[in-house]
C-alpha cells in the first residue's frame, strides 16, 4: 500500500480513517513502522506541504555530530556551542523537556525542521472559530514562515511513555483538542510562547508553535499535495546517493525568494537565493570526510522554462591556464550561452542585487559606454574564467632568479570569433584613454606581444593579450600578466588545495569555483580586500579552502559537488554548558482548567489513549 502511494494521492487514508475510526489499529501501525512512507526522500517529505518554502532534515546520530565537532577553530568552536545552547534552552528546556531523556530514546535516524508558506496558512480555509487563542506576538521568522518540526517514531512504546504524561514548566498549561480525527496538543504559558504538538499516522511526531501549520502538516497526511509530489523533489533525492547523511536540505526557490524577500530573518538570505534564481527546486545532502565535509546538490527549472542547458561539458581548460596561487577562481563552459540563459532566469524580476543583469548591464555602460551584450558577451562563445591570484614571490640570493610579488585579478575568456573579440579590445583601449586618461601602450609579457594600460600617476596597471587557442586574457595588476604568460611552471591543478577538493565523481564538468580560504583570509595578500566581521572572520577562518564543480544532468538540470577541506580542532571539543532555565519543571502538570470542547481524552488516561491516539 505505501509503494502505492508513490503513484496516487494517499486518498486510500481517509477511506482506511473512515473504517476503522480516529485511531489506527496496533496491527497497521505496527506496519507502518516498518516501512518508511516514501523511501530514500527526506523525514517527513509525505506530510510537509508541498508549497513548503525550506525543508532541513538532519541525522540523529550523535557520533556524526561529535565528528563534525572535530573541526573548526576555538572561535567557532564558541561560536558554535553558544548557538547550539541557545537552541537547546529555547527549543526543548524552556519547555520543560531534555534530549536524551524525552526524545533520543524513541526518535528515528532523521528529523526535519520545515518552514512553511505564510500563503499556504492564510489560503488553508480553517475554521477560525476552532482555531486557539494565540496571546503572543509572533516574532518575524514565526509569524511570516511558520516552523514545523517532523519527529519520525521509531520507538512507539518510548513514545507513549513521554506523550502520556507530558512535560511541560512552571506556568505553562495544555490542552487537547481534535482536528479532522487527529488529536493536537497545545501547551501555553504567561512567559512562555505556545507549541503545539501532534502524532500523525503513528510514524511522526510533529511540532510547532503555530497551530495552523500542525493543521497544514494534517491536512497534508489526509491527502493534500506534499513536497514530495513537487516534479523533481524525488528525483533530486534518490539521485544524491549518499550512505548516512548528516544533512540533507530542500529549497523551493521560487517561494522561499517570496518569504525572503518580505523579511530578511529566514533560513535563506535573498543575497544566497540570488544564485538560485529561475530554478524551481534545490536539493543538497551533505556528508562528513576524513579532511572536511562534501555537498552533493542538484537543481532544476520548472519544466515550462524557455532555458535549456547544453551537454556539453567540457570546461576543463581554465585551472591548468591559472597559476598555483590563485587564490580565488570561478569558470565556465560557453559565457555567451551562460549569460543569455542568466539574464533569462533572472531577467527584469529586480532579484539578484548587483548579480542582476539590468544592473550589471548599465554599470558596464555607465563606466564605458559599450554595450555588455553586444560588444562583450557576443564573442565570449568558449570557455572563461575570473579570479584572484596572489604571488608573494621570492627572495633567492641571486637577483637573476628572484621574482617580484605581483597580485591581482585575471580574466580569461576564449572566442571563435577572434575577429569581433580585437574590435571589442580596441573600444576599451579607447574608453582608457578618452574617459580615463590612461596611458595605453604596446608591450611584451613572456615574450608576448600585449597591450598595456598605466592610469595617470602609475597608480593602476593592466594588461591584455592572446594565449593559445585564441584564448584572451586582462590582467590587472603589476605584472599579473606574467603569472600565465608564459605558461605557469605550476598550475593551479597541482596545487594540494585544489586537488583536495576536487570532485571525485563528475569527471567532465561546465564550470568550478575554487577558494583557497586560508591564504585569502590573511592580510598579507597584496590585495585590496575588505576586512570581515569578527564573527564571519572566525568561520571563515575555520576553513582551507573549498571547491564547486558543476555538470549539465540534463536541459532542465544542473548538479553540483562542492568539497570543502576544514580544519582541526587542536584540543578534544569542550562539553556543551548544562541546560540553563528560571522555570521549574513539572512532568505533571495539570491541564488547562477549560478544555477544549473536542477533547475526549484527560491527561490521565493510560498510554493507550494518548496523544498518539
Amino acid at each position: 500500500m505505501i509503494r502505492s502511494l508513490k503513484k496516487q494521492k494517499p486518498l486510500v487514508w481517509i477511506a482506511v480513517g473512515s473504517a476503522i475510526g480516529l485511531g489506527v489499529g496496533g496491527a497497521i501501525a505496527w506496519w507502518s513502522l516498518q516501512q518508511p512512507a516514501i523511501e530514500g526522500l527526506p523525514t517527513g517529505a509525505d506530510v510537509i506541504p508541498e508549497d513548503a518554502a525550506v525543508t532541513l532534515s538532519f541525522s540523529t546520530n550523535e557520533g556524526q555530530w561529535r565528528q563534525l565537532r572535530q573541526f573548526g577553530t576555538p572561535e567557532t568552536e564558541a561560536a558554535l556551542n553558544k548557538n547550539w545552547t541557545q537552541l537547546r534552552d529555547r527549543l526543548l528546556t524552556a519547555n520543560g523537556l531534555d534530549y536524551t531523556r524525552d526524545i533520543k530514546p524513541w526518535v528515528g535516524s532523521e528529523m526535519t525542521v520545515a518552514f512553511l508558506s505564510p500563503v499556504a496558512l492564510r489560503a488553508s480555509g480553517t475554521d477560525k472559530a476552532a482555531q486557539p487563542i494565540q496571546p503572543y506576538p509572533p516574532d518575524p521568522l514565526k509569524g511570516d514562515a511558520p516552523t514545523v518540526l517532523v519527529l519520525p517514531i521509531a520507538n512507539p512504546v518510548k513514545a507513549q511513555e513521554l506523550l502520556a504524561q507530558p512535560k511541560v514548566s512552571g506556568g505553562q498549561q495544555w490542552v487537547d483538542r481534535d482536528y479532522k480525527g487527529v488529536k493536537i496538543r497545545e501547551v501555553q504559558g504567561k512567559a512562555e510562547r505556545a507549541y503545539v504538538a501532534a502524532v500523525v499516522g503513528d510514524r511522526y511526531l510533529v511540532a510547532a508553535s503555530d497551530s495552523q501549520a500542525i493543521e497544514q502538516v494534517i491536512d497534508t497526511f489526509k491527502g493534500k499535495p506534499s513536497v514530495a509530489r513537487t516534479p523533481g523533489y524525488g528525483q533530486a533525492f534518490t539521485q544524491l546517493t549518499t550512505e548516512a547523511p548528516l544533512l540533507r536540505a530542500y529549497v523551493n526557490v521560487p517561494v522561499a525568494t517570496l518569504v525572503a524577500t518580505n523579511n530578511a530573518n529566514q533560513p535563506i538570505p535573498p543575497q544566497g537565493l540570488a544564485l538560485l534564481q529561475g530554478n524551481k527546486g534545490f536539493a543538497t545532502a551533505m556528508d562528513l570526510e576524513p579532511e572536511g565535509v562534501r555537498f552533493q546538490a542538484i537543481a532544476w527549472l520548472p519544466s515550462e522554462s524557455k532555458v535549456r542547458y547544453s551537454m556539453d561539458n567540457k570546461a576543463q581548460r581554465m585551472p591548468s591556464l591559472l597559476p598555483d596561487s590563485t587564490l580565488l577562481m570561478a569558470s565556465g563552459g560557453d559565457f555567451k550561452r551562460t549569460w543569455q540563459n542568466y539574464t533569462q532566469q533572472v531577467g527584469d524580476s529586480g532579484t539578484g542585487g548587483v548579480l542582476n543583469p539590468t544592473f550589471l548591464r548599465q554599470g558596464f555602460n555607465n563606466l564605458t559606454g559599450l554595450d555588455f551584450d553586444q560588444d562583450i558577451a557576443n564573442w565570449m562563445d568558449g570557455e572563461f574564467s575570473l579570479a584572484l591570484i596572489s604571488d608573494p614571490g621570492t627572495n633567492a640570493a641571486n637577483p637573476k632568479t628572484a621574482t617580484p610579488p605581483k597580485a591581482g585579478v585575471l580574466i580569461m575568456a576564449q572566442t571563435g570569433n577572434r575577429k569581433a573579440a580585437d574590435e571589442a579590445l580596441k573600444k576599451l583601449d579607447g574608453v582608457m584613454v578618452d574617459r580615463y586618461k590612461f596611458r595605453v601602450s604596446e608591450t611584451q609579457v613572456g615574450g608576448q606581444p600585449a597591450i598595456a594600460w598605466v592610469s595617470p600617476f602609475s597608480s593602476l596597471t593592466a594588461t591584455h593579450g592572446w594565449l593559445e587557442g585564441n584564448v584572451a586574457f586582462l590582467a590587472i595588476g603589476s605584472d599579473v600578466g606574467s603569472a600565465i604568460v608564459p605558461a605557469p611552471a605550476k598550475p593551479l591543478i597541482s596545487n594540494p588545495l585544489f586537488s583536495g577538493t576536487a570532485s571525485k565523481t563528475i569527471e567532465s564538468g561546465n564550470g568550478h569555483f575554487f577558494m583557497a580560504s586560508d591564504r585569502l583570509a590573511s592580510r598579507d595578500t597584496g590585495l585590496p580586500l575588505p576586512i570581515l566581521p569578527a564573527d564571519n572572520q572566525a568561520y571563515v577562518g575555520a576553513l582551507r579552502a573549498l571547491q564547486v564543480t558543476g555538470a549539465t544532468q540534463d536541459s532542465l538540470t544542473t548538479r553540483y559537488d562542492v568539497r570543502v577541506l576544514l580544519r582541526r580542532v587542536s584540543n578534544p571539543p569542550a562539553a556543551l554548558p548544562s541546560p540553563r532555565v528560571g522555570a521549574t519543571l513539572e512532568p505533571n502538570a495539570v491541564p488547562s482548567a477549560v478544555p477544549n470542547e473536542s477533547s475526549t481524552e484527560s491527561p490521565g488516561e493510560s498510554p493507550g489513549k494518548s496523544l498518539a491516539n
